[in-house]
């Protein structure tokens, strides 16, 4: 259930502020390009990318991509795309907690320029509060560029589990 952003072609070169993923294997890895010096902020562990105690940092592309030869842009709209944002509706009280979430990121869904992506992405660095399902770097990476806190990643195990509960 992809929502506010749309991958685009592989290896594309980034521009300042741009969102970009990597493939890890199991998930893919979210960071804010900064072109000024080639680097990415993304959550990352304190000592590299196999560290799991998250925190905020600046590395360069090379370590972002941690041995990977291929990342995607992703690429947003002027407005968020609507297609499939609500959750089916259910009786469970956590999915009216979902598609309340949902209506609150409709509402500050907000573009911001290359350059504002990146001052927001270095305010947060040093941050260490890190939670694989509420602030993660899917999380953080979108919030720096849509002022959303989002991940589709999170949103497709809540989906899956939901179908279990059918």
């Amino acid at each position: 259930m992809k929502k506010f952003y749309i991958p685009a072609s592989q290896n594309s070169k980034p521009e300042n502020g741009d969102v970009i993923c990597v493939n890890r294997g199991l998930y893919l890895h979210y960071g804010v390009y900064v072109s000024e010096n080639n680097h990415v902020i993304h959550y990352t562990g304190e000592t590299g990318p196999n560290d799991f105690n998250g925190v905020v940092r600046e590395t360069s592309l090379n370590e972002f991509l941690n041995g990977a030869e291929n990342f995607n842009i992703c690429k947003f709209p002027e407005r968020p795309i609507l297609n499939n944002i609500f959750c089916s509706n259910k009786s469970h009280g956590i999915f009216k907690l979902i598609r309340a979430f949902q209506i609150f990121n409709l509402i500050n869904y907000k573009l911001y320029s290359g350059a504002e992506t990146v001052a927001r992405a270095k305010s947060r660095l040093g941050e260490n509060k890190y939670n694989l399902a509420l602030n993660n770097c899917e999380h953080f990476a979108i919030w720096c560029k849509t002022g959303v806190r989002d991940s589709s990643q999170v949103d497709n195990i809540l989906n899956l589990i939901s179908n279990i509960f059918k």
